[in-house]
């Protein structure tokens, strides 16, 4: 290794390991008292061109793994971040040391398998640490055997290596932005299919742990598996024959190919792991088939078998049903408890009423938006955002949903996302005033009146005693200064609701310039 302080102030003195993209080293922190000094990790993200454009990246990279890390220094299971420095177009990321070893070098390894319980405990372990990631809004995107750290002094695992990290800010505003340089996120093997895709979700971690405990029950690598040619799914439960239906349930279920049948969060898997007896297995579908008897004036034992045959699939449809139908019914109870709670402003209330309701009915669709509307109200933008995402992704036609997105957009000040939401609003509910509002709202931030007024017409062919509306057009048409036209619409909105307070505003800032003209 170079005798060469890095920053000067820290030697490496062995290398971890190479990548594409960085160096990972042992280092000694020389500003500290002690002999040998302390030691840490030095991480050295090298850019493999000078090009303006590829450092650019790789600062961005780098500032954001930083500012991420710095959320997450607070986890007593997570390396702390000691400081990051840029030497030289060189970006380096000195971390704690942990000393032990990865999963990967002694313990997740070929035709190795772990106990039962011992599977149980590391996940219980992991997603404790995956509940505080995504509480802070990241996504790891790179959970996998040699990014879990076994501690040599009590035998606790750290979860390392954020370099792949995706934290939902970034997620929602820089996705549209086009970034010259592609970046390896994720593990192929470990990688959920919508990350593959680019469109990684808070459950795509929870995938990744999945198939890193299936690797550990099994011995064998995820890309020694097998995958259902029609589904996609994993097939591993022969290469276990001693797990049970409980684990091997809750491992089926993070790792489904789909997302919206995966876990759809830490919090349900934990439940599902420490509650076994809780855990609703899957019952194969059974068709029933209603046979009608020909007329008998008496059943004889064989026609007490044809009823039997008759009446028996269609009881049997009726048994699997009626949970079903007692969830909804509770979704539903849920669900109107956390609108009157929205109605009285207790909104954490109300947020807990939609936990509820989602948790007997996953595809509720209409309460992961009011959820999300709720969240608003707390200034939970981010938060708002997720639920609705969900609302669309369970109901890709349900408007409600897309507008709701696209108001978390605006609040994050997301102008041009936004814009996109509502339009998408509007293509599934052509008639959606509330979306046509909101599209002439967000074209009034970004400077463009004239689309604003043709977007707010739209409302007034539903709703022409919508208020809002008329007073939107007030304003923009006070940007165009066409005030007399202004004015009149103001009147109107006042004519409507004259207790409104911006309207008065607005109308006041529209007299004036007609004043000082005349």
């Amino acid at each position: 290794m170079s005798d060469n302080l890095i920053g000067g102030r820290y030697r490496a003195i062995s290398c971890l390991r190479t990548t594409g993209f960085c160096e990972t080293y042992v280092a000694e922190d020389t500003h500290l008292p002690g002999d040998p000094p302390p030691r840490c990790v030095v991480k050295k993200l090298q850019p493999q061109s000078n090009e303006d454009f590829v450092l650019d990246t790789a600062r961005r990279l780098f500032d954001n793994e930083a500012k991420v890390l710095y959320k997450l220094n607070d986890h007593r299971q997570i390396p702390r971040l000691l400081a990051h420095l840029e030497v030289d177009e060189e970006f380096y990321l000195v971390q704690e040391y942990i000393e032990g070893k990865d999963l990967s070098q002694a313990e997740i390894v070929p035709g190795e398998l772990w106990s039962e319980q011992k599977v149980k405990d590391f996940l219980i372990e992991v997603l404790e640490i995956l509940c505080f990631v995504h509480q802070n809004n990241v996504i790891h995107r790179d959970i996998k055997p040699s990014n879990l750290i076994r501690r040599a002094s009590d035998g606790k695992i750290f979860l390392i290596d954020f370099g792949a990290v995706k934290e939902i800010t970034n997620m929602t505003m820089t996705e549209s932005q086009g970034n010259v340089l592609t970046v390896a996120v994720g593990t192929p093997g470990y990688m959920a299919s919508e990350q593959q895709r680019g469109d990684p979700r808070f459950n795509s971690d929870i995938y990744a742990l999945g198939v890193t405990a299936i690797q550990a029950i099994t011995g064998f690598h995820p890309d020694q598996l097998p995958r259902d040619r029609d589904t996609g799914e994993i097939k591993w439960r022969d290469r276990a024959p001693e797990c049970s239906e409980e684990l091997a349930y809750v491992l089926d279920k993070m790792v489904r190919n789909d997302f919206l049948q995966r876990y759809r969060n830490v919090r349900e898997v934990l439940d599902d792991l420490q509650n076994p007896n809780k855990v609703d297995h899957v019952v194969p579908n059974i068709q029933s088939v209603i046979v009608t008897p020909a007329p008998n004036k008496s059943l004889g034992s064989k026609g007490l078998l044809l009823l039997l045959v008759a009446v028996l699939p269609l009881s049997l449809g009726l048994l699997f049903l009626i949970p079903r139908i007692w969830t909804s019914l509770q979704a539903l109870k849920y669900y109107n408890e956390g609108n009157s709670l929205i109605e009285a402003e207790k909104y954490q209330e109300a947020i807990s009423a939609f936990e509820q309701a989602l948790a007997n009915r996953d595809d509720f669709a209409q309460a992961w938006t009011n959820k999300g509307f709720a969240q608003g109200k707390l200034g939970e933008h981010l938060e708002k955002f997720s639920s609705c995402e969900t609302a669309t992704d369970v109901a890709p036609d349900f408007a409600e949903a897309w507008n709701c997105r696209g108001l978390a957009r605006f609040d994050l000040q997301q102008y041009e996302r936004a814009l996109e939401e509502y339009n998408q609003a509007i293509s599934v509910e052509p008639n959606f005033y509330r979306g046509w509002f909101n599209k002439g709202q967000v074209l009034l931030r970004l400077d463009r009146p004239r689309e604003a007024i043709d977007a707010t017409r739209q409302v007034l062919k539903t709703k022409p005693d919508y208020f809002l509306a008329w007073t939107q057009l007030c304003r923009a048409l006070y940007q165009l200064e066409q005030y007399q036209d202004a004015k009149a619409h103001c009147e109107e909105s006042k004519k409507l609701n004259p207790d409104y307070p911006l309207t008065s505003t607005i109308l006041k800032k529209v007299e004036k310039k007609l004043n000082s003209t005349n």
